[in-house]
């Protein structure tokens, strides 16, 4: 009988995938020029060749069909983090979020490599040689922008103070987490790889001079502030803040934003139009 946590697991970081790699491919014929037109619609594609590999393994485990994991659920059966599905904004916002995504999916990837499940240990590894590129061009960008003009560097603080606040809802537990850990379907629990991410992201920003907005113990109990652009963020020494739960929470228990309406439409039209069809 297949685990229903191992299930839970492959469709929650295939659906994050198949989300932001929607989110990607949005930039085809819109990036600054067409080098990054050509890179990010090459990472798109990336990323929704991994979601297909979580669901085809899903489906192989379930007896069920890959399109139809993909496809043809409705909008509350998609277990995405939020900061997925959020609308592209401007291309700051893209660049702070595909680097957040990419050093956190890096580090859920070297945990998977290690999963008593030897076929998804073997795609985790596939993936992760993949991915590396991801973030090489994340980090080239990251520093590029850091380093360039102010008007650059203002820009790229601003889609991090919206992104960064999100950015611990990858690390959401996923459903039946407790049990996937005992399995060892994933080595080590959510909140040891957040707490990883958080430490290896702030260290770099710091190298690069640029703030973090987050607190190194970020958890379910940090306050948060608005930030000018309206989005909550951590107060950096927990003062007069109101108490509030993070923002970013809730994707993995099927709770979504507008945002992931517009998106789930477009995304599975086609399918829900000619249900079951082969192409």
């Amino acid at each position: 009988m297949t685990s229903k946590s191992l299930i839970s697991l492959l469709l929650a970081y295939g659906d994050d995938e198949l989300i932001l790699g929607h989110r990607h491919s949005e930039w085809t014929g819109f990036a600054p020029h067409i080098e990054e037109d050509v890179a990010f619609s090459s990472i798109a594609q990336d990323e929704i060749g991994h979601a297909a590999n979580y669901f085809m393994l899903t489906a192989r485990l379930t007896d069920d069909d890959a399109d139809r994991i993909a496809l043809g659920r409705d909008a509350d059966e998609y277990r995405n983090a939020v900061i997925c599905e959020r609308s592209n904004g401007d291309w700051a916002y893209t660049l702070a979020r595909h680097w957040l995504y990419d050093t956190a999916d890096d580090i859920r990837l070297a945990t998977l490599e290690r999963s008593s499940n030897t076929e998804l240990a073997q795609l985790a590894t596939k993936m992760r040689r993949e991915e590396r590129y991801h973030l090489i061009h994340a980090d080239m960008w990251m520093k590029r922008v850091a380093h360039g003009p102010v008007e650059g560097r203002s820009r790229i603080e601003t889609g991090l103070s919206s992104a960064f606040a999100e950015a611990i809802g990858l690390f959401e537990p996923i459903e039946l987490e407790a049990e996937a850990v005992d399995e060892g379907w994933l080595p080590t629990p959510s909140f040891e790889l957040k707490a990883t991410f958080i430490e290896r992201a702030s260290n770099t920003l710091d190298d690069l001079g640029l703030p973090t907005d987050v607190r190194a113990d970020l958890d379910e109990s940090a306050e948060f502030v608005a930030s000018s652009s309206g989005d909550l963020i951590a107060s950096p020494d927990g003062g007069d803040a109101e108490p509030a739960q993070p923002t970013g929470l809730g994707g993995r228990s099927g709770e979504h934003t507008g945002d992931f309406d517009q998106l789930w439409g477009e995304l599975t039209k086609t399918y829900r139009q000619h249900p079951g069809a082969t192409w």
